[in-house]
């Protein structure tokens, strides 16, 4: 398991198309939001007899100063190896207009020596330009029409407010190491309202019936062989950026992640 890939997942789904998002077309909400992770017993497992967790999100920020995403998420597997811990923490920032960007993240397994991808990336007439600190010094030139992570949200939220149901294009959010594109697509349902098997930190006041929409976000590695995703995650998408319902889907096994807090953070003003 690479437990970068639970970072991917969430700033995606709490996280696709080339174009941009019109200014103000869809306002993300501060928020800090906690999720126990489980094994997803839906799902046959391998190599994998159980599974608990958790991961912290925070989103911060707006449009005109940029949005800054703190993620934390430690997880042990029980394998037929033996017992298996992943801990994870990403830091990044990215303005308004996904021009800019700054991330570093921390992998550690079994608290051995850790896994580590820092940088920053400029868009420069289209085009993303990534100087890596970690895992080793370099600069790194990316595909045109590459989406970062908030653009992505955002992409996806205003496909979802506009009925529309598949969207794909390139992400970049410099794990695991720095260097990677995934190609997306993403599969998104009708939206609803219905509190019906919320759990409570769900119906908060400022959740309260607002419109949800199911999100299925398949990964692939740009220039890998085979049609087999890396990794697909699902959850329920409101339409101001928080997220509830995790599925992250491994392949060989699954996990679970419930909504056990939530917490809306304070909103500065923003002209955009």
């Amino acid at each position: 398991m690479s437990a970068t890939v639970s970072v991917r997942a969430l700033l995606a789904a709490a996280l696709l198309v080339t174009a941009a998002v019109p200014a103000g077309a869809v306002q993300l909400s501060p928020h800090r939001a906690t999720y126990a992770l489980s094994l997803d017993s839906s799902k046959p497992a391998k190599r994998v007899n159980g599974a608990k967790g958790e991961i912290t999100y925070e989103l911060r920020g707006n449009s005109c100063a940029g949005y800054s995403v703190q993620l934390r998420q430690s997880t042990d597997l029980d394998t037929e190896g033996g017992r298996l811990n992943s801990a994870v923490t990403t830091a990044t920032w990215e303005d308004g207009d996904g021009n800019a960007y700054r991330f570093r993240v921390t992998n550690t397994i079994n608290g051995e020596s850790p896994e580590e991808a820092d940088g920053v990336a400029e868009r420069k007439d289209g085009q993303l330009v990534v100087r890596a600190t970690k895992p080793e010094t370099e600069t790194i030139q990316l595909t045109k029409g590459v989406l970062l992570p908030t653009q992505h949200i955002l992409s996806v939220l205003a496909k979802a407010q506009q009925g529309d149901s598949i969207l794909e294009a390139p992400v970049y959010d410099g794990s695991p190491d720095a260097r990677k594109i995934f190609d997306t697509l993403s599969v998104i349902g009708r939206g609803t309202s219905d509190p019906k098997g919320l759990e409570g930190p769900a119906t908060a006041p400022d959740l309260s019936g607002r419109t949800r929409y199911p999100v299925t976000i398949s990964y692939y590695e740009r220039g890998a062989s085979g049609q087999t995703p890396d990794y697909t995650i699902s959850f329920d998408l409101y339409d101001n950026g928080v997220s509830r319902a995790l599925k992250l889907d491994y392949g060989d096994f699954a996990l679970r992640g419930t909504l056990t807090s939530y917490e809306a953070l304070p909103q500065e003003a923003c002209s955009k």
